[in-house]
């Protein structure tokens, strides 16, 4: 895959611009607007009749519709991400300055996964793929997703996942194709908690203190448009997340971002991996205050079922090439990749950053 992430990012960013120019609202107001939320209990059997778009295919939200950006975000076959959140009329949001925000009930959070048609032409537009929707109902926190027919006129919800053969053209002028899986409804709940909770991942101020689209702090505007309970910290003390291609960020902040937003999900005290002692979010992956065993130095493997390409520990300080961790990052053999869902294609830069970082590590000597 020769995209790099920096390609791609900059095209989604022209796109939406584009299209936030030509939208009558930008989906910036904090009114409840026309979206139409589900009973709980009974999603609705189209994406459209949830009215979170003014235009699903440009991906333009409706009145009162928030659009965010990540800063790190989690790979997923490098398609492209609108992400958006709404809430109820009069809720608010309760800032955090770690872990996920809390949202009020009957919030709703949206993820849509695209190919952009021609990475060197953004008019072309993008084949959308699936929309998820994490639904804050009095019960907890409830995914559904949507599938878009290719004429991308209509999304239906899909519970059992499904595959979607995709391409495009990458920026060298090369044409791409990849059968891109849409995860079951019991695969979003495994990636978001341990069942049967299901919790929020991203929508944390690590992950969105950073210039939106329009150029201003998302956690500043945010406040501004009154969508916070409490009023969120200063920016000088916030902890904030660095893209895997920030050079002026350090090879290690990189490093714990990217692991944070691509494998803490599951391998975290909360997550569905606890067992495993092998634990990759930020707090624990922290060299000073944290022993180098939670994230794998020197660590035998538990419960890899022998998916450990024939290495001995998942991180070997120094030695990328013999760290079950990098292997298991490089596979697309269903038994040894990692994640073991939600991507079907090697994430080359996020490999790349991962084996850096190993590498830069003082060689400690495992033993055997």
């Amino acid at each position: 895959m020769k995209r790099t992430r920096a390609v791609l990012l900059g095209w989604v960013a022209a796109g939406l611009v584009a299209s936030m120019g030509a939208a009558c609202d930008d989906g910036d107001g904090g009114a409840q607007g026309g979206v139409n939320p589900a009973p709980p209990g009974k999603p609705w059997a189209t994406l459209d009749e949830w009215r979170l778009f003014e235009d699903h295919a440009r991906q333009i939200p409706a009145e009162g519709v928030v659009r965010f950006e990540v800063i790190a975000p989690l790979f997923s076959d490098y398609t492209s991400k609108h992400r958006f959140v709404w809430l109820p009329e009069g809720a608010a949001i309760t800032y955090r300055d770690d872990g996920a925000w809390e949202l009020p009930v009957g919030a709703i959070v949206v993820k849509t996964f695209a190919y952009p048609r021609d990475l060197r032409d953004p008019s072309a537009g993008e084949r959308i793929l699936e929309t998820r929707l994490l639904v804050h109902e009095p019960s907890g926190w409830v995914p559904h997703t949507y599938v878009f027919d290719e004429a991308q006129t209509k999304a239906e919800r899909k519970v059992a996942g499904a595959y979607i053969e995709a391409s495009w053209i990458d920026e060298s002028g090369a044409t791409r194709e990849h059968r891109y899986v849409v995860p079951t409804t019991v695969e979003c709940q495994e990636c978001h908690g341990k069942a049967p909770e299901t919790r929020l991942l991203g929508v944390k101020t690590a992950q969105l203190d950073r210039p939106g689209l329009d150029g201003e702090n998302q956690i500043e505007r945010m406040a501004g448009l009154g969508l916070f309970v409490n009023t969120p910290s200063g920016a000088a003390v916030r902890r904030r997340f660095a893209a895997a291609d920030d050079e002026s960020a350090s090879l290690e902040l990189r490093a714990r971002s990217y692991l944070d937003a691509n494998c803490a999900h599951c391998h975290s005290a909360a997550g569905d991996a606890d067992s495993k002692a092998l634990y990759l979010d930020f707090a624990s992956t922290d060299p000073i205050e944290d022993p180098p065993a939670n994230w794998g130095v020197c660590k035998l493997p538990t419960s890899a079922g022998g998916a450990t390409c024939g290495h001995v520990f998942d991180v070997v300080p120094g030695d990328a090439d013999t760290s079950v961790m990098v292997c298991r990052m490089e596979s697309t053999r269903g038994a040894d990749q990692m994640p073991p869902i939600g991507r079907g294609l090697v994430d080359a830069e996020g490999v790349a950053l991962v084996r850096a970082w190993i590498d830069a590590m003082e060689p400690a000597g495992c033993g055997n």
